[in-house]
């Protein structure tokens, strides 16, 4: 057998090997459970908020330096509890005071800041005694 041919095999086995293996890594990530997706979103379809909203190239460059991603690895870091989270604005996708485009719920980028609990209103002033009635006498 020649030394050409048998690596010009060699090499056709290891490209299929490998697309092989990168179709059913696909495959898997298409669950039907519609995981992150939130209540409004159709079933089975997981929401994707990357076509949401017009992303300029400035906007693009700081989503990617944010490294701003639509899944959380915490579910304590996500937008949606995050400060800069601007719910609704793109329908199920929200949107992020720091850059344009779509933002996903359950999302996170490395500008997640938490979200303050409401300040507690203070406690109102207890009410003045009422003047006792004045005796007679």
């Amino acid at each position: 057998m020649n030394h050409d041919q048998s690596m010009g095999r060699r090499r056709a086995l290891q490209v299929l090997g490998t697309a092989s293996g990168l179709v059913i890594l696909a495959g898997c990530n298409k669950s039907g459970s519609g995981g992150g997706a939130p209540a409004g979103a159709a079933p089975g379809k997981a929401l994707s908020c990357q076509d949401k909203g017009e992303v300029d190239e400035a906007a693009a460059n700081l989503r990617k330096v944010l490294q701003y991603k639509e899944k959380s690895d915490s579910p304590s870091k996500r937008c949606i509890d995050c400060a800069q989270y601007e719910a609704g604005k793109y329908g199920d996708c929200g949107g992020c005071k720091l850059f344009a485009g779509g933002v996903h719920p359950e999302g996170v980028c490395l500008s997640f800041a938490p979200k303050q609990a409401p300040a507690a209103s203070p406690p109102a002033a207890p009410a003045a005694p009422e003047a006792a009635p004045a005796k007679a006498g």
